[in-house]
């Protein structure tokens, strides 16, 4: 009888369900999110369920964060390219930051070009993986606050899907 349990549940899927228990209270340091939208696939797809932590120190290029837009009073899910102190804009459907050409492994589709933005010591740069999907990321809303983030640590749902993130 425990073999057939083991079957139906396994470890990982215990654990996500374990964690998502835990931590699904908007209280702590740590959230449960649903993703909504399709702007960073194929890394996160819709219905996909993740696990993020407060954002606490400056986050690295390539991190994927989720903060609240304001405007419309939801959370999206987007991907850091810009740092604090760094000038950032498009040309011909590349990332400059700095004026020089990044590589940019994360875009799954052309970014149109937008003006230079000069990002503070507070302040971050994000965008969607499907850059001509993506709405609500910086070229649009400007700027985020990267201590307003939560910074993605696990994705526990579809458990065939599970993956962390550091």
């Amino acid at each position: 009888m425990i073999k057939n349990i083991l079957k139906i549940v396994n470890l990982k899927t215990l654990f996500a369900f374990v964690l998502y228990i835990v931590f699904r209270n908007d209280n702590k340091s740590i959230r449960a999110y649903e993703i909504k939208e399709e702007s960073m696939k194929p890394a996160l797809l819709p219905n996909e369920f993740v696990l993020a932590s407060k954002l606490k120190d400056i986050p690295v290029r390539g991190d994927i964060v989720i903060f609240n837009n304001n405007e419309k009073n939801i959370d999206v899910v987007k991907r850091v390219i810009g740092l604090p102190g760094e000038e950032v804009e498009s040309q011909e459907g590349s990332i400059l930051i700095n004026s020089e050409r990044i590589n940019d492994p994360w875009a799954k589709s052309f970014v149109d070009d937008f003006v230079k933005v000069q990002l503070r010591d507070d302040e971050i740069f994000v965008l969607g993986d499907q850059r001509t999907l993506s709405s609500s990321d910086s070229r649009t809303l400007g700027p985020i606050k990267y201590l307003e983030c939560w910074k993605l640590k696990m994705r526990y749902w579809p458990y065939y899907r599970f993956k962390t993130y550091e």
